[in-house]
């Protein structure tokens, strides 16, 4: 299948310019899909066979928008940002000067006054205000309409006019009109228009720079060991299989496996844990972290897109273009906006020329720029896709990876969580629950003999026996005659002495009888969920040793949040009776659901997703169908191995205390959403029917066009800069 094709695209001045692309690219049949993100300015395309990137490029430019192939998303923003800046601080001083000889009569001769107002006005109109005309005309030849539209239309309605009343005063006046111009207008709205794309496009570019961070992280050069030598060079030169050394306070450029030294490493700004993690031989690194105190030299096992912090990055973007549904109403909302926008103002001219008070022109035209002016639907635009923005980079940076705007929206609706058991309520990891010594043997020998003989298989009990014997300093001893029973246990002689190491079956199987004290012990531990062991000799039983899967710290707090918050929580496990029981009490879960086979759990999910929206928690690999099945599949991941194809929301460093984060996340972004909707929608409700002059007949109060582009600039601002309230959400 094709890859997609990302396209950084120019000359977008608000969300219907974004809408207008996505439709026409929509409409080539060799494109699947094609997105296009306003605050990005970037278009993602899935086509269907592979496709000549010129043909997207010059249907692109024959709408009026054009490709920039080589731009970074970050330099992209501030050259936009500086020329923004420079055509508003040239458009002010023009049009402060426009505004002084309106209002006082500078020269003796009022025509002569005008005419000055003219020749000042010019530039503004046509030169800094270009953008609006240039996109209005190409709107014009494709039959559409935009916010580029109503301010071209209302500023040019206001200049004509006074063009008009500049060069045939006598005229005007022949008909009863009072020679008024609205250079004024004209200038200062395009002004107050400028000043609001400028904040506009300074607060965008705060909203991505969780994307810049996250580029940022990887270091621009490292150094590479060959034949003994130290070289620095290029990052992006390394190749995988090629050893580097990470000194006391680098960054680690690239990922890779641990060879030699050891350290502590920072892995903060990626996967959200807040502790340095101790790194050994054997143990991965990731690019981007940061190296403690040690010094280490690292194999390189991925480089380019494999890296953790590429699919981060790649992850993150992909999120910030993906849609919430709340976010495709506001779209088709103001697809139909702007015509029925027009309509509304050349309906407002009509009612003000022929029934109402003189100048009746004059008050027409006036209601036909505000209702023009105060109707741009910015504000709603930039509602939803800033605070997805937003929240999706806060989470990247607290080690939740949020796929989806989908599945950001549809969490807060989140009725039902169900977990897996193991690796997800559990640490995954066996361990020595207990050790119980019997008769007069110590627990030493016991576990003198259950980790020798241990050490010779490759048991996952081996591994937890280990870490115990070191931790008490076990002495080591050759063992002979070793054997594994399949299924039961394993057998071996210890300086000439035959020890057993397994379970009831094979106690009983080599001929002896357990007492029925130990029998009791040994199904009281099955009962309890541990996994017991019999360690006995031929003279007589050693002990009892317990093995058991942890359960995480913050298990059963979280538990307890997801209850707080009235979502239902159950576990789904394909282990016994016992161990699921043990677990869901020692975590506070009332119902669970046991021997339940892969294939299985996704038809469990879906008789939840029945009843309410459900969240799947598992370990992104094993349980892949029922993470598929739910409404939004929760991953945990650590760092290195993340199941990004199989999840909606990847939890980085496996913390289970990130999901309460999640589910607190979607509820915040989506107050905020509906809050910048409110905002949005409410602004047009009651400033169009101000503008038309609906309060004139009551008290008397009509709203002037420069108003009107105040007021619609403060309401984009006021938007973009809620949404980024969502910098400082706390977990």
């Amino acid at each position: 299948m094709p890859e997609k094709i990302e396209l950084p695209i120019t000359g977008m001045s608000c969300a219907a310019c974004a809408a207008r692309i996505e439709r026409e690219l929509n409409k080539l049949e060799d494109i699947g899909e094609a997105r296009v993100n306003f605050p990005l300015k970037k278009a993602v395309i899935v086509p269907k066979k592979e496709l000549e990137l010129k043909q997207i490029i010059s249907l692109i430019r024959d709408i009026g928008y054009d490709v920039d192939i080589e731009a970074d998303v970050t330099i992209r923003a501030r050259k936009e940002e500086a020329e923004l800046k420079r055509d508003f601080v040239w458009s002010a001083c023009f049009s402060a000067i426009v505004m002084v000889f309106s209002m006082w009569m500078v020269l003796p001769n009022m025509q002569y006054q005008n005419f000055i107002l003219l020749i000042l006005t010019l530039p503004v109109q046509f030169y800094f205000g270009l953008r609006f005309h240039k996109a209005t005309l190409l709107n014009l030849k494709h039959l559409t309409a935009d916010m580029n539209t109503l301010i071209s239309v209302g500023t040019s309605a206001a200049f004509f006019y006074s063009v008009f009343v500049t060069f045939f005063p006598h005229t005007v006046m022949k008909v009863g009109l009072e020679p008024m111009t609205y250079f004024d207008s004209s200038a200062t709205i395009i002004t107050l228009i400028l000043l609001g794309r400028f904040f506009e496009s300074k607060a965008k570019t705060r909203t991505y720079t969780a994307i810049k961070m996250l580029y940022e992280l990887s270091p621009k050069e490292c150094v590479l060991l060959q034949e003994g030598k130290e070289t620095k060079v290029p990052t992006d030169t390394i190749e995988v299989g090629n050893l580097i050394l990470i000194r006391p306070g680098e960054k680690v450029p690239i990922d890779g496996e641990v060879i030699d030294g050891n350290t502590y490493v920072d892995e903060s700004m990626i996967t959200g844990e807040s502790l340095p993690v101790h790194k050994n031989v054997g143990d991965e690194v990731i690019g981007g972290t940061i190296n403690g105190k040690g010094s280490v030299t690292v194999r390189v096992t991925r480089i380019g897109k494999d890296t953790v912090l590429a699919k981060v990055i790649k992850l993150v973007e992909e999120a910030q273009f993906t849609k919430a549904p709340v976010q495709r109403l506001a779209d088709k909302v103001a697809g139909v906006f702007v015509p029925i926008v027009i309509l509304i103002s050349i309906a407002a001219f009509i009612v003000w020329y022929f029934f109402g008070p003189d100048p009746k022109l004059t008050n027409g035209l006036l209601s036909f720029v505000s209702v023009l002016i105060i109707a741009c639907p910015c504000a709603l635009g930039l509602a939803t896709p800033t605070a997805i923005m937003v929240s999706t980079g806060v989470g990247a940076k607290r080690g939740i990876l949020i796929k989806s705007a989908e599945a950001l929206e549809l969490t807060n609706r989140a009725r039902y969580v169900l977990f897996d058991k193991t690796g997800t309520l559990t640490e995954g990891v066996i361990v020595l629950a207990e050790s119980i010594p019997l008769g007069r043997h110590s627990e030493e020998e016991l576990l003198f003999v259950a980790y020798n003989l241990e050490r010779q298989s490759e048991h996952p009990f081996s591994e937890a026996l280990r870490k115990k014997a070191e931790e008490l300093k076990i002495e080591i001893s050759n063992v002979d005659e070793f054997q594994a029973i399949v299924g039961k246990g394993i057998k071996g002689a210890i300086n000439g002495i035959t020890y057993y190491v397994g379970n009831l079956t094979l106690y009983e199987d080599v001929g002896r009888v357990l007492d029925v004290s130990v029998k009791e012990l040994y199904r009281k531990e099955e009962l309890s969920g541990c996994s017991p062991v019999l360690v006995w000799s031929k003279e007589s039983i050693i002990g009892l040793l317990c093995f058991s899967d942890r359960v995480r710290e913050e298990s059963k707090d979280v538990v307890s949040d997801l209850k707080s918050m009235d979502i239902h929580v159950a576990m789904i496990t394909g282990d016994s009776e016992n161990g699921a029981k043990t677990i869901s009490e020692k975590v506070g879960i009332d119902q669970f659901f046991y021997r339940v086979l892969p294939d299985q759990k996704a038809a469990f999910v879906e008789d939840f997703k029945k009843k309410g929206v459900t969240i799947m928690v598992g370990d992104g690999i094993n349980d892949a169908p029922s993470l598929a099945a739910s409404d939004i599949g929760v991953a945990m991941g650590k760092g290195t191995d993340i199941a990004i194809e199989s999840a909606d929301v990847v939890l980085m460093k496996g913390q289970l205390s990130k999901l309460v984060s999640l589910i607190k996340l979607s509820k915040k972004t989506l107050w905020v959403i509906k809050e910048n909707l409110f905002w949005a929608f409410i602004y047009n409700i009651l400033g169009i029917p101000i503008a038309f002059g609906a309060l004139y007949p009551f008290f008397g109060i009509r709203l002037d066009p420069m108003f009107g582009a105040l007021a619609m600039m403060l309401s984009s601002i006021s938007v973009v800069s809620n949404s980024l309230r969502l910098k400082f959400f706390k977990e």
